[in-house]
């Protein structure tokens, strides 16, 4: 039987699925279908839009669309199906028998600040939350380990990926562990264990069997996000006991199976952190040991507030989470190419109950005392809650903070904290490598590289393919930068004045007197300053690369 997937996109607290990552379980999917001998065609909803395939998809024995948003944000890459979008191809193709699957079966909201939803959906649909359910309606047998079945299933749709629009400038979101290692409870508005249950960890040999299939497959970039927190791999959660061997073998088995351009990571607990300084001293040494420049862990603080914490079952205190910081940035922050290979993320979420503007001002207040500390984060998220039924936040008075008040304290916090520390995290002279272009706008061109995070970087001078970028200028959430190696001799006017130190007037100079031969013949033309401001944007006059 041919079999159609849909991909609708998957955001979650644990796992990404909007381009360019590609989810888990569409990979999952795709290798129990194969599992059962069926042929798998594989669209992703930006696909289906720009080929206008609404009502093309009918040729299969049955269709799949899949898809869930339970921690929506802004999205370059692609943007996740619409109720309306699900309904008209649901519509639209009668024939095949129709699965709607994923998190979006559980509700939807395209932003936070709204209960998720239940969709209203046309004809028969059958719904199902995950690639078990799919299981067990083709009567394939399976253990209550989450993993058993997964192991098999994982390197089979390993090649699906070569269906995506975006294939090979894809990351692999990979599965290597599921639910929350946490011993005391979970948070208010977990769905991290509603959707999964308890913690477990995947075993290597599994893993190292789908990272060969996915190394066959062509995939060269690969996050760790299918996982609450990496720092837990191998975990022994009824002992309360790390395994930092674990995480060495995950990480070099990995470097040794798939030798990936890109090895990023993505959720990391603070507090897991705080309680086991050591051994996660020894983890997080791992991780930037193999890991490449860019990796970013992220600390699910959601709010500095002690009160706020304890309302909403987060565990710890805002001091706990600051040394987990300052640890963090102690064990690792070697620079590559002047950028830092692993740095903590800051994660803040609003409208939680007991939230207040006195609360967000203490958020601000200890994002000024990480600054005034002098330690990096690469970037902060902020994002309102989104409520799910079956959560403990459904059955809570949840607070009223007006949307001006967010957006202004967001505000803040991107002007006076995120542009001093994105000049600390990426100074002037830092290479990306990698950067694909996405869009331009007027003379800029647009792009980011394949990672966890991607940073956005705006170009005066065009590039058409995957470029390594040097950063020339900040904004508080993306760079200006150049092509490395970028020919004063024959750069724009336009893009010479974008450099710092350098601006029209001395652009139009450089214009008017060029070409230069030496740095000697440039020295004299605009002085020593300007002169060094072209050598840290690693310029050339055409005589080198």
């Amino acid at each position: 039987m041919k079999v159609t997937i849909v991909d609708g996109y998957l955001d979650e607290p644990a796992a990404l699925g909007v381009p360019p990552y590609v989810s888990p379980m569409i990979r999952a999917a795709a290798g129990l279908l194969r599992y059962k001998k069926h042929n798998v065609k594989y669209y992703t909803i930006d696909t289906v839009r720009t080929k206008s395939l609404w009502g093309s998809l009918s040729d299969s024995g049955l269709l799949i669309v899949f898809g869930g948003l339970a921690t929506p944000g802004r999205y370059v890459g692609g943007s996740p199906i619409t109720p309306t979008e699900l309904n008209t191809i649901l519509s639209l193709n009668q024939e095949p028998e129709k699965i709607l699957m994923g998190p979006i079966i559980r509700g939807y909201s395209l932003r936070g600040g709204k209960n998720a939803q239940l969709l209203k959906l046309p004809g028969e649909v059958i719904q199902m939350n995950d690639v078990f359910s799919l299981a067990d309606r083709f009567g394939v047998d399976r253990s209550a380990d989450r993993y058993e079945l997964l192991n098999t299933i994982y390197p089979l749709g390993a090649d699906v990926i070569k269906q995506h629009p975006r294939y090979p400038d894809v990351i692999v979101e990979f599965d290597v562990s599921s639910g929350c290692d946490r011993r005391d409870g979970h948070c208010s508005f977990c769905t991290e264990s509603l959707f999964y249950g308890a913690f477990q960890s995947r075993s290597l040999e599994g893993i190292a069997a789908e990272l060969q299939a996915l190394k066959e497959a062509g995939a060269h970039a690969i996050r760790f996000g299918r996982s609450s927190n990496i720092l837990a791999f191998g975990y022994d959660r009824a002992k309360d006991r790390p395994d930092p061997a674990a995480v060495e073998s995950l990480f070099s088995t990995t470097r040794d199976i798939l030798s990936p351009s890109v090895l990023h990571v993505d959720n990391a607990n603070p507090l897991f952190i705080t309680r086991h300084p050591k051994d996660s001293t020894r983890i997080m040494e791992s991780i930037a040991r193999y890991d490449t420049p860019g990796d970013v862990l992220s600390f699910g603080v959601e709010t500095f507030d002690d009160r706020v914490r304890q309302i909403n079952r987060l565990g710890g205190n805002a001091e706990e989470i600051m040394f987990a910081i300052e640890l963090a940035n102690s064990v690792s922050t070697r620079r590559v190419d002047g950028v830092p290979k692993l740095l903590p993320g800051i994660n803040l979420l609003y409208g939680l109950p007991g939230q207040s503007s006195a609360n967000m001002k203490t958020d601000r207040e200890y994002l000024d005392k990480i600054l005034d500390s002098g330690s990096l984060v690469r970037r902060v998220n902020i994002r309102r809650v989104i409520v799910f039924e079956g959560t403990p936040i459904s059955h809570m008075k949840q607070s009223k903070i007006d949307r001006k008040t967010y957006e202004h304290h967001k505000s803040k916090i991107r002007n006076d904290f995120d542009l001093p520390m994105i000049k600390r995290v990426f100074p002037v002279g830092a290479i990306i490598r990698g950067v694909l272009p996405e869009y331009s706008r007027g003379r800029m061109i647009f792009g980011r590289p394949l990672a966890t995070y991607p940073i956005l970087m705006a170009s005066p001078v065009h590039f058409g393919s995957r470029t390594d970028l040097v950063v020339i200028g900040h904004g508080s959430r993306s760079l200006t930068a150049i092509p490395l190696g970028s020919n004063l001799n024959m750069m724009s006017l336009d893009a010479l004045k974008e450099i710092p130190g350098i601006g029209r007037k001395l652009a139009t100079t450089i214009v008017l007197k060029r070409p230069f031969g030496t740095w000697q013949d440039l020295f004299r033309v605009i002085g020593e300053e300007a002169t060094e401001a072209i050598r840290r944007a690693r310029m050339t006059l055409g005589e080198e690369k």
